[in-house]
């Protein structure tokens, strides 16, 4: 029972670094965190980034983040709100799965999406 409380007490103090660093990054690096994150896990279904090593897994991949990022309704909330809530159900099966991000981790994808809007 000791073992599981401090692996448990370790996860947290880990956890609680890990936001508490998240939420003291700059612009710069909050969109450099949010790219290696995008790399690391949602490459798998969307090309992330247009020097992507791999293409996505998926036979109808998920749109490219150049192309959400350029959408005209695409804001901060606008993804934020995707990401909480519009995911695959039984009623829509090829829908997104949840991320289930933690909040630093949806800050830094959201930033790094938003750095690939073009200025038009």
């Amino acid at each position: 029972m000791n073992r599981i409380l401090s692996i448990i007490l370790s996860f947290l103090l880990v956890d609680t670094y890990t936001r508490a660093k998240a939420e003291s990054l700059s612009r710069e690096e909050l969109v450099s965190q949010g790219q290696k994150f995008a790399v690391l896990v949602c490459a798998a279904c969307h090309v992330v980034a247009t020097d992507q090593r791999s293409p996505p897994i998926l036979r109808t991949p998920g749109p490219t983040f150049d192309a959400i990022a350029n959408k005209p309704e695409t804001t901060e909330t606008s993804l934020r709100t995707f990401l909480l809530t519009t995911h695959g159900k039984v009623i829509n099966p090829p829908g997104m799965p949840n991320p289930e991000l933690a909040d630093y981790q949806m800050n830094e994808v959201i930033a790094y999406i938003l750095s690939l809007r073009r200025n038009n």
